[in-house]
């Protein structure tokens, strides 16, 4: 991987973090940093190309939203994976509420591969939202896993 599209990769995690932990206006409230230094973080411009969050925001932002997120982008890029440790990720019941969900998330997942093909390639940004689409279809995928191995 090219150090651009690891740059991306990095900023596209970053981007599903604050996004599944309820954006960035809420985070801005619990860390360090403001807005708009948290929206460089996410940025695939080209000014903003060398703004990459810190660890320990990256991992409040991953606490926030429930999954390392931007963490296992980190470890992936590295060659290694993560896994929950028992008792760490919290089951909910499974409903027909939560196979909506999977449902619609991975639905997301097809229209970003869709579209980004539409023109014959997939490029950066195309992969950016790939990736967080899969990455919200992921744990919507553990959430229901999670409920089952606690008896939900």
């Amino acid at each position: 991987m090219r150090f651009d599209e690891s740059v991306i990769s990095l900023k596209g995690a970053t981007e599903a973090s604050f996004k599944l932990g309820g954006g960035l206006t809420s985070f801005a409230l619990l860390t360090r940093v403001g807005v708009s230094t948290l929206s460089k973080y996410a940025s695939v411009s080209e000014e903003f190309r060398d703004n990459v969050i810190p660890v320990d925001i990256a991992v409040e932002a991953d606490r926030r939203a429930g999954s390392p997120i931007i963490i296992a982008e980190a470890a992936q890029q590295l060659g290694y994976g993560l896994s929950p440790l028992a008792g760490h990720v919290e089951g909910k019941p499974v409903t027909e509420a939560a196979a909506l969900k999977v449902l619609h998330e991975a639905n997301d997942v097809s229209r970003a591969i869709v579209a980004a093909m539409a023109d014959g390639k997939i490029d950066a940004l195309d992969r950016k939202k790939i990736a967080q689409e899969t990455r919200e279809a992921i744990r919507a995928l553990q959430e229901v896993l999670a409920g089952l191995e606690d008896g939900q």
